[in-house]
């Protein structure tokens, strides 16, 4: 059975604690401890999918400060209803970044996953500063393989 893929409108609000991500009619709803996660983990297989995709070192830089709009934005499986942010998947597809929710999957080329990244950790930062959290986390994300392995990945 073959995918639809479909442009559907994204948003990301904060609701006090809250991160609100919806896609289309579907809602998922995160903590913002889960919502800086989501952003880290969006953010590295972005710079992956860029580095398949043969896009340049320097304008991998430059989607991290001025990112585009959104009218790459591909999502399946619209229609499966209130959405358990308790299980969630951020991976790479290629040249695609892959945000998967239970039984729902959005995908989106490097420029725009990155976007969403960047947004993910806004309404995260808002949500921490609603909830009066000061305390400092440091996360660190990283791919660790042999570089001969993944050639095509190491430029």
């Amino acid at each position: 059975m073959a995918e639809l893929l479909q442009k559907e409108e994204v948003s990301l609000d904060s609701e006090n604690d809250i991160v609100v991500f919806r896609v289309g009619r579907s809602v998922a709803r995160f903590s913002y401890t889960s919502a800086f996660m989501i952003a880290q983990e969006l953010r590295l297989m972005a710079n992956v999918a860029a580095r398949i995709a043969g896009i340049p070192a320097a304008e991998r830089r430059d989607m991290k400060r001025a990112p585009p709009g959104l009218e790459d934005v591909r999502a399946v499986g619209l229609d499966k209803g209130p959405l358990d942010d308790t299980r969630w998947n951020v991976s790479n597809e290629g040249a695609l970044v892959a945000f998967r929710v239970r039984d729902w999957t959005a995908r989106w080329e490097a420029p725009a996953a990155m976007t969403i990244a960047g947004w993910f950790r806004l309404r995260a930062r808002e949500g921490k500063d609603w909830a009066g959290d000061t305390s400092k986390t440091l996360r660190l994300a990283g791919i660790l393989t042999d570089a001969n392995a993944n050639a095509g990945l190491v430029k």
